[in-house]
């Protein structure tokens, strides 16, 4: 059975003076949440790896997919960069038939929309934190019942939801 993963970035620094919001890097705790997540994405097998252009999300994935004895290329996409939520939905759905696994790596409030968009009236105390605050580095996954161009919240299943603090 097919599996998405929804990660937001790690934690990054303010935008310095004169800096461009998309150029904003990791914080030194960011990129030790980005490798204590990446330990857990190994088991997912990504085999698709969608990454928003802007720096904070493409070092995420670097930094994560060092735990991968061999890890997929991602696909960077401009398109991603604070997109929303019914464009990364419409992004899922093109996913190519027979893909199993896939990992997106965006923003809030975007992420979050869609996670909460899938995981619909689904109960629980995972689904409360993640309706509450997605924080950085945090990631929801969800089984996917059905084709790729059908994905609802229907044709999911709530998985689990992770944050770096809950690891702790």
């Amino acid at each position: 059975m097919p599996y998405l993963t929804l990660l937001r970035h790690a934690k990054a620094a303010q935008p310095l003076p004169g800096q461009k919001d998309f150029d904003r890097k990791l914080t030194e705790r960011g990129r030790n949440d980005a490798a204590r997540i990446g330990k857990l994405l190994v088991d997912l097998k990504p085999d698709l790896v969608l990454v928003s252009a802007a720096a904070r999300t493409a070092e995420t994935w670097e930094i994560a997919s060092g735990a991968f004895e061999q890890p997929p290329s991602p696909t960077i996409e401009q398109s991603l960069y604070l997109c929303r939520a019914t464009h990364m939905i419409e992004r899922l759905r093109a996913a190519p038939a027979g893909t199993q696994s896939v990992i997106v790596i965006g923003h809030n409030p975007c992420t979050q929309e869609v996670a909460l968009w899938l995981a619909g009236k689904t109960k629980g105390a995972e689904v409360g934190q993640m309706r509450e605050k997605y924080p950085t580095a945090a990631f929801v996954t969800f089984k996917v019942d059905g084709a790729w161009a059908d994905l609802s919240a229907k044709t999911v299943a709530f998985e689990r939801f992770v944050t770096p603090r809950s690891l702790d």
